[in-house]
């Protein structure tokens, strides 16, 4: 049982971890920010998603119409000390499952999660990859940046695709090759990565506006979170 809890403040969260404290075998995923539970919920699926309403300076309810638009369908639980019928219904309406008002009893929260599991049934998660503005949806075998389609060839995908799963690390032209062609037990071959990381880096760069995928000579390659933002 895997849950993910968006929460800022930290006492908050250690309430609702100690809420959840006696569940088996349950694994709570803690994420600070809208942008880092949107990117893991869209990578892998969750059994249960805990959404606070206030987050710093950003609404959770971005988060789940972000995540509801790319139909990822979780049970959604929003916590918030906004406890008026307004801000109730604009938590229904932006896809949670149920709203909780703070200050909350430790057993209703573990109720509520319980009858979110009960009526919920096995859906199928796209699993995405976003960083920034780009995402590779790793099912459906396609990319977007900023909602808008790019058309890459399976290769291409492959290539992106592993680059993000490793967004903000440098990836040798060696771990590439391993990663993208398994198929081939030989030595990598530079020339084959290269056309085909100009292809895709042109491809984006298109769309993107700016270059997306750097080269650090030497080194290998690497896309930062911070340049497709």
């Amino acid at each position: 049982m895997r849950f993910l809890l968006l929460e800022d403040d930290a006492e908050a969260a250690s309430r609702v971890a100690a809420a959840l404290s006696e569940w088996p075998e349950l694994e709570l995923v803690l994420v600070t920010t809208v942008s880092g539970a949107l990117a893991a919920a869209a990578a892998r699926p969750f059994d249960v998603l805990i959404l606070d309403r206030m987050v710093g300076e950003d609404d959770g309810l971005i988060t789940l119409q972000r995540l509801r638009a790319l139909e990822v369908r979780t049970p959604a639980l929003v916590l918030s000390n906004l406890g008026a019928t307004r801000s109730r219904v604009e938590g229904l309406e932006a896809g949670a499952d149920d709203y909780l008002v703070k200050p909350f009893e430790p057993e209703e929260l573990v109720a509520r999660l319980r009858a979110l599991l009960r009526r919920s049934s096995p859906r199928g998660h796209p699993e995405i990859l976003i960083v920034g503005d780009l995402e590779v949806r790793i099912k459906a075998r396609t990319v977007h940046w900023a909602d808008q389609y790019i058309d890459v060839s399976p290769k291409e995908f492959d290539i992106i695709g592993f680059l993000a799963a490793n967004h903000d690390l440098v990836v040798s032209r060696a771990m590439m090759w391993d990663a993208c062609w398994p198929e081939y037990r030989i030595p990598p071959q530079i020339n084959v990565i290269d056309v085909n990381l100009s292809r895709l880096r042109a491809k984006i760069q298109a769309v993107a506006g700016r270059p997306v995928i750097e080269t650090l000579r030497g080194q290998g390659f690497v896309i930062y979170s911070k340049s497709c933002s």
